[in-house]
């Protein structure tokens, strides 16, 4: 009787070689033959084909089967089922009656125990798996030395301000101007009171005798704001020593020789040489008498710099500046610095904030007077 087997170029019953060759196999292609027509020019089959032929049932040839031919060629001939079935619980031979089978190394397998080299391997293995998954499970990054600093900004309450402060105790700042354009220098004269909101501009001549509605001329700043007067009852600037009934050479209405409806040489509806309303030089001071305070809403942290680095000095740099009506940081004065090229990388990083401009007495935007506390701490 011949011995029947696996022929040789089929995959061996192996589990990991038939693994191997199920996933790796490739159609042969081979030159067509034109004086054989209708024969197949390619053998094997790719992973789509061995899928279809793995998970599909065992094939069942119709008719007589020769039982002399008929052998046992393993799992790689039956279905998915069979297969599972042969891995898990491979068919034992049937013994003979009064024999009992005694159990035997397997000469053909692979020693399987288990020493002390795969014991080192495993633990390698294991080692290097954990190092490359326990920084994304534990969120791990790398430590910087680059140095951080906290930025600590005063003027963050942007609330209504309502003074409480006896009328005099602070100045609230700014200023104000006006003029006709007149060739004369503005008159000298009674300064009229201040009021949130300005209705009429003070004028040494009145134009109108006879208004349809009058209304009393008014300075723009705190209702309580006091400031020394003249005697004289015709409006005019304080500060002035000719009474001339002139409304001075400035503009916008007004009298003195700046711009806008106050009294003075500067800019708005206040008195004196500041701007914006109230008097006392300069821009309103942020929170104090009616005025309101800004609100940053860009504010880049300024950086630190390589000397204070090297000398790991932490400290805080208090700046005065302006904040305009159209939201930038101009005039940065540093009133309070460490040094160490600290103050230069302050201001030049608060020339590029950008805020939401204060209100006035009036409720208009003004330019207000703000200090900036910058902190600069080493982690």
């Amino acid at each position: 009787m011949p011995d029947f087997g696996a022929p040789a170029h089929l995959m061996p019953n192996d589990f990991w070689s038939n693994l191997k060759q199920f996933l790796l196999e490739r159609p042969v292609k081979i030159i067509e033959r034109s004086d054989v027509p209708f024969t197949k020019n390619s053998f094997g089959s790719g992973l789509s084909e061995n899928l279809k032929f793995f998970l599909s049932g065992p094939k069942v040839r119709k008719g007589p089967v020769n039982k002399r031919l008929e052998v046992d060629w393993g799992g790689n001939f039956g279905g998915f089922v069979e297969q599972l079935k042969e891995f898990f619980s491979p068919t034992r031979a049937v013994m003979p009656a009064g024999i009992k089978p005694v159990q035997v190394k397997d000469i053909w397998s692979k020693d399987e125990n288990f020493g002390w080299t795969q014991a080192i391997a495993l633990v390698v293995h294991a080692c290097i798996i954990a190092l490359l998954i326990v920084p994304f499970l534990t969120n791990m990054l790398p430590t910087t030395t680059q140095a951080k600093n906290k930025l600590d900004v005063t003027p963050l309450d942007i609330s209504p301000y309502v003074t409480k402060l006896p009328a005099g105790a602070n100045k609230a700042g700014g200023g104000g101007g006006g003029g006709d354009r007149s060739t004369l220098p503005p008159t000298k004269g009674r300064a009229p009171r201040f009021a949130m909101t300005q209705f009429a501009a003070p004028t040494a001549v009145i134009k109108n005798p006879n208004p349809k509605l009058a209304m009393d001329a008014t300075l723009l700043g705190p209702p309580d704001l006091k400031v020394p007067n003249s005697p004289l009852t015709n409006m005019g600037d304080p500060l002035q020593s000719v009474v001339n009934m002139s409304n001075g050479t400035g503009g916008g209405s007004g009298i003195g020789t700046g711009e806008g409806g106050g009294i003075g040489s500067g800019t708005g509806g206040g008195l004196g040489p500041g701007e914006g309303g109230g008097t006392g030089g300069g821009a309103f001071r942020a929170g104090v008498n009616g005025v309101g305070l800004p609100s940053c809403f860009y504010m880049p942290n300024p950086p630190y710099s390589d000397e204070a680095r090297k000398a790991k000095y932490s400290g805080t740099v208090l700046v005065e500046a302006i904040v305009t009506v159209d939201g930038r940081v101009t005039n940065p004065r540093v009133v309070k610095s460490p040094g160490l090229g600290l103050d230069e990388s302050t201001i030049n990083t608060l020339r590029t904030w950008r805020c939401k401009p204060a209100n006035g007495p009036n409720g208009k935007p003004v330019n207000v007077q703000v200090p900036f506390e910058v902190t600069f701490r080493l982690y």
